[in-house]
């Protein structure tokens, strides 16, 4: 599912994530935090945080985690490159097999 829509503008990603409560306007920009590539966002509040990653088929994309108070729990999503920009996209985590009762 597409939750947001980003351009590139140099080094940074700006687009909005919907959602919000209304779209909220939200930048992507590069950092110098050890461990973490980019910080995320929305008013200048911290939103989450991305990584650098290429998929198994070698496409690049940022693995981005979604992470503040005003959110219930966090979200992993994905900034992908599409033909008219970037989609943020998310999917819902499957839930795992019940595991059998024991006897």
């Amino acid at each position: 599912m597409i939750i947001g829509k980003f351009q590139q503008e140099g080094n940074a990603f700006v687009g909005t994530i919907l959602g919000l409560n209304a779209p909220a306007p939200v930048t992507i920009a590069p950092t110098d935090l050890k461990g973490i590539d980019y910080t995320v966002t929305a008013y200048g509040l911290d939103l989450g945080v991305a990584w650098k990653k290429t998929s198994a088929k070698g496409n690049s994309y940022l693995s981005i985690k979604l992470d503040n108070p005003f959110l219930q729990v966090p979200v992993n999503c994905a900034l992908i490159t599409q033909s008219e920009g970037q989609a943020l996209i998310w999917e819902r985590e499957k839930p795992k097999a019940e595991e059998p009762a024991e006897e």
